[in-house]
């Protein structure tokens, strides 16, 4: 059996951590190995972690210095030992059968991904999770889909089964040759996953529930939204172009997703925000609308916002905004 690498990058995390390292010492999965990537933390998070690796021998720990998440992510990549790799938010929890089922589905079809489905429970309202298929064999979800060629990318750019997040995948080690998260940057998910679906030749996807990525008006430790945002939009934009060069059918899926980057980074942008960034999303959406709207495989929300911002672009902007002051408030 092929070994796991699970890699959780850690940063001021001692709250979470050891809730997370528990869900994943339960695993029922016989061959694996945690490496818990300390990025200097100060909120005692790094000796947690050595401690948690002297219990275990399933655990080891490195100590890096301070990358910030994507360099965390890298010197776990460049010191796992195991075949295949995953990864785990040191903020969020596990199902026992997390590595098994994404294991099981990855021999039975020969994949290079393979995808399980999340909840988003808020932190402690867990017993409230499971929003999503749990697994029961009967529904829809449940049911392994496998995607070949450019229908895999499609799926991850339309956001069908799959996003655009490192955790929740199981991934053959091969493909992270000549790949790794861009350092110094943010948003760091949006400009890697892409470029492993654009490598893979299949990938299998579940909507049973394994992951559980915790909601906690806290949890983003890594970032402010407003550095985020300019490279969420610089990444986004860096994929359609590679999109363009190097996988022309999907380009529509690509606009597509591109457009729904636009679309949260304005949700995220104060409605009387002057800014370099706020006129090159109004721009692009301007430009999208109409390819999105056209687009019979796209999302049906992302052709939805396109009518509105045929209307005025402005008028989009209200819209997502509400929706995203809305969702905050239910958070609080």
């Amino acid at each position: 059996m092929e070994k796991i690498s699970v890699i959780v990058p850690v940063y001021n995390a001692k709250k979470y951590l050891g809730d997370c390292v528990k869900s994943l010492l339960a695993q029922e999965d016989e061959d694996f190995e945690i490496l818990l990537v300390d990025d200097a933390s100060t909120d005692g998070s790094s000796e947690l972690a050595d401690e948690l690796a002297v219990k275990d021998k399933r655990i080891r720990v490195l100590h890096p210095g301070h990358f910030g998440a994507a360099g965390a992510r890298n010197r776990g990549i460049e010191n796992a030992s195991g075949e295949l790799i995953c990864f785990v938010d040191s903020d969020d929890t596990v199902e026992p059968c997390y590595l098994s089922f994404l294991r099981s589905m990855l021999d039975e079809s020969g994949a290079d991904i393979a995808a399980c489905g999340h909840d988003k429970p808020v932190r402690g309202e867990e017993k409230k999770r499971h929003s999503g298929c749990s697994g029961c064999g009967h529904c829809a979800g449940c049911h392994a889909r496998v995607y070949e060629g450019d229908d895999a990318l499609k799926a991850l750019l339309y956001q069908k089964d799959m996003m655009s997040v490192p955790w929740g995948y199981l991934y053959k080690r091969s493909l992270w040759d000549g790949i790794s998260f861009p350092e110094g940057t943010e948003a760091e998910d949006m400009g890697t996953i892409y470029r492993l679906f654009m490598k893979a030749d299949k990938v299998i996807c579940s909507g049973k529930v394994c992951y559980h990525y915790i909601q906690d008006k806290n949890s983003t430790i890594y970032t402010t939204q407003a550095s985020r945002n300019r490279a969420y939009y610089r990444h986004s934009r860096e994929m359609v172009s590679a999109v363009r060069k190097e996988r022309p059918g999907c380009i529509k899926a690509a606009v597509g997703r591109h457009f729904s980057a636009c679309a949260q980074i304005l949700s995220e942008m104060p409605l009387n925000e002057k800014s370099v960034l706020k006129k090159r999303v109004y721009d692009d959406i301007a430009r999208m609308r109409s390819t999105v709207a056209k687009d019979k495989e796209g999302r049906i929300k992302n052709r939805a916002a396109s009518l509105a911002a045929g209307v005025n672009v402005h008028l989009l902007h209200l819209m997502v905004r509400a929706a995203y002051r809305a969702s905050t408030l239910r958070l609080m």
